[in-house]
């Protein structure tokens, strides 16, 4: 079955296309794909499609439906005050084991980065607001999302927040820490174009169809391509749904991955969504520019150009695809001043200055099963071409195949999976202290919803 399912992935994947030696002391990065919009408000664009039927029903059993913690507070005058305000409380715990034929690290893949060993990736709690969008008049709402503690913070946290924690255990980074990857206010006005949603804060990304959040996401590890790119902005995002086919998107942030301060620099956010008149289609094109310039005096490179385009299709009840391509740069790299070395693909260590860049190719198919179990094969291509992200340079090609199995109204979610990692030129992964060329890892994860 296994084998059938990853070939049907394969063939239909199969085209050519696009962190670092060691854990790296600042964010690797997005979407990351953003987190699935809490009310009707413009869809971001790595989002799935479906029918608009659907999306009312799924949206009123969201609504109806209370994890642990909204319901140990019902009957209270705690619960009262949440469900006349329209605050919910909920929040999610994922820990995982990832068999490795590697010793010690399976860097450069990362979240579940440690190799044959448990992790308790995050354990996040949700405070939210949702706005209303069947009001005609504007509606507010907020977000506040911690990782309270959790291995992930390591990638996730922002330059100039909580990132001391990257230099707490004598000068690296302690295994498990806080982040604080979405505070942000909403606003919904209906009055302009067909609605506009509009962030203030720290958000996820547009950028790229994965997640920071597990539960957004088909697979236990992330592609190397999000991985490489933005995962969260500061700053103000709006969504404005132009019609029932268009939405844009525009934002001023400081950044990929930077919260104000000498290391970030103004930068645009943006993008444009088509959707089919089924809902079942969309095609994005998404950016990020500034001034895509390595900062030399803070040896930091948050600064740097992105452009993806994605596509989402529903093919049938069962089966959905998605392709994710994403290109970016940056000017005026050094290797010296970003204290990350990279390694020749004999192995020497080598110095790099001027222009680098990064590109990934990334194509998933999804086989719905059941409601309940679904099954995933996903084939990456990602270069890193003069290996400042990774540490090595060349093309990786990753392999993975996952299953999805959610119980318990899906407060209880399993996924075991299978991945190949291979570098075509150098030995970027160590192999029970052998470098080698390729790495195989099994992992597992438990997510539990509260």
């Amino acid at each position: 079955m296994w084998t059938s399912l990853f070939v049907s992935g394969l063939l239909a994947t199969a085209q050519t296309p696009l962190e670092k030696l060691a854990i790296p002391v600042a964010p690797v990065s997005v979407v990351q794909a953003p987190a699935v919009p809490k009310s009707a408000a413009p869809m971001a664009p790595g989002q799935q499609p479906m029918a608009e039927e659907k999306k009312e029903e799924e949206k009123k059993e969201e609504e109806a439906q209370k994890f642990f913690l909204m319901k140990l507070l019902e009957g209270g005058s705690g619960g009262e005050f949440l469900d006349k305000s329209g605050i919910t409380i909920k929040g999610y715990a994922d820990m995982n084991y990832t068999a490795s034929t590697a010793k010690g690290l399976n860097t450069p893949m990362a979240m579940n980065y440690k190799a044959n060993q448990f992790l308790l990736e995050q354990n996040s709690i949700i405070i939210e607001k949702a706005v209303d969008t069947k009001a005609n008049e504007r509606t507010w709402g907020f977000t506040l999302m911690g990782i309270l503690p959790g291995s992930d913070y390591r990638f996730t946290v922002q330059n100039n927040l909580m990132d001391s924690q990257l230099t707490d255990n004598n000068g690296q980074p302690n295994t498990y820490g806080v982040d604080a990857p979405q505070f942000f206010v909403e606003t919904y006005n209906p009055n302009l174009f067909k609605g506009v949603d509009t962030k203030v804060g720290r958000f996820y990304t547009i950028l790229f169809n994965e997640s920071i959040d597990p539960t957004q996401n088909k697979l236990v590890s992330r592609a190397l391509t999000f991985m490489n790119n933005p995962f969260t902005h500061t700053g103000v995002l709006t969504a404005s749904k132009l019609d029932d086919r268009w939405t844009m998107y525009n934002g001023l942030t400081c950044g990929a991955d930077v919260f104000f301060g000498p290391s970030g620099k103004a930068a645009y956010l943006g993008g444009l969504k088509w959707e089919s008149e089924d809902a079942g289609t969309n095609f994005s094109l998404n950016t990020q520019l500034t001034d895509p310039s390595f900062n030399q005096t803070q040896g930091t490179a948050f600064n740097y150009d992105v452009f993806e385009i994605v596509f989402n299709h529903k093919i049938n009840d069962k089966w959905y695809f998605t392709s994710d391509t994403m290109y970016s740069f940056i000017n005026n790299w050094d290797t010296v001043a970003s204290g990350s070395p990279i390694v020749d693909r004999d192995g020497t260590p080598i110095n790099y200055q001027g222009w680098a860049n990064w590109y990934g190719f990334v194509n998933y198919l999804t086989y719905n099963v059941t409601d309940k179990l679904s099954t995933t094969s996903r084939v990456e291509f990602f270069k890193d071409t003069e290996g400042v992200k990774t540490g090595f340079t060349g093309l990786y090609t990753t392999l993975t195949q996952g299953v999805t199995y959610k119980m318990y109204d899906e407060q209880l979610w399993v996924r075991p999976e299978f991945r190949y990692d291979n570098n075509s030129v150098s030995k970027a992964y160590n192999n029970d202290g052998t470098a080698s060329n390729g790495l195989f890892t099994l992992a597992i994860d438990v997510i539990l919803r509260y």
